[in-house]
């Protein structure tokens, strides 16, 4: 389900929203500005990624080309989040998280609450992006030291991530001497009966935990 997104007297960002590429792209030549935002600070970009699109290749189609018309991933909404961080929170897809970070998205970037695009995309169980966005840290000189999630009763995460820095001591002695860079970390889920998810070394569990907050 797409995030409301105020279209209110923005052309370009009710049509992107809606997914008509021809009439944001007649806009867009008719002068629109490519990073223009509503009243909460969501740009076209951000609202490729909210969208509701029937057709994941129609939001792949319109995500390249406002990239291509110089959108920047990188600008916050007044949460803090970026359009690579809603694309993650929507289960946008690899691909369209992949065409973000080869145009300049930046997967450290955190919202106002803390939370990275990784965090995001862990809250909402996205393997496949992910690991995308563990390629991109590596890629980055960053390793991905620990993160953790707790579920409360009603249903809610709340995931935590520690990137590039050591954890506190009490973490330290659940992990390996040497951190784990983000290639070797695996992704994988518990049975249905749990809603316990872990990534982790073979062997050596580290990187994502989860725990019920009773």
């Amino acid at each position: 389900m797409s995030t409301p997104l105020q279209t209110e007297g923005n052309a370009l960002l009710k049509a992107v929203f809606q997914g008509k590429l021809r009439l944001a792209r007649l806009l867009l030549e008719g002068g629109a500005y490519i990073n223009e935002g509503n009243e909460r600070g969501e740009t076209p970009i951000s609202a490729a990624c909210l969208g509701s699109y029937d057709d994941p290749q129609t939001r792949q189609r319109m995500v390249r080309y406002l990239l291509e018309k110089g959108a920047d991933p990188n600008i916050p909404d007044k949460s803090g989040r970026t359009a690579l961080m809603h694309a993650c929170a929507e289960r946008a897809g690899r691909e369209v998280v992949t065409l973000l970070l080869e145009n300049g998205a930046d997967p450290s970037l955190r919202d106002y609450a803390g939370a990275s695009a990784l965090v995001h995309a862990i809250n909402r169980g996205d393997r496949d992006t992910l690991q995308v966005l563990l390629d991109a840290c590596k890629a980055k000189g960053k390793e991905v030291i620990i993160i953790t999630t707790d579920t409360s009763p009603s249903g809610t995460k709340k995931t935590k991530q520690y990137l590039n820095s050591p954890p506190s001591p009490g973490i330290v002695d659940k992990l390996s001497p040497a951190c784990m860079s983000p290639s070797e970390v695996e992704i994988g889920t518990a049975s249905p009966a749990g809603d316990r998810t872990n990534a982790a070394v073979p062997g050596r569990p580290v990187g994502l935990k989860s725990r019920q907050k009773h």
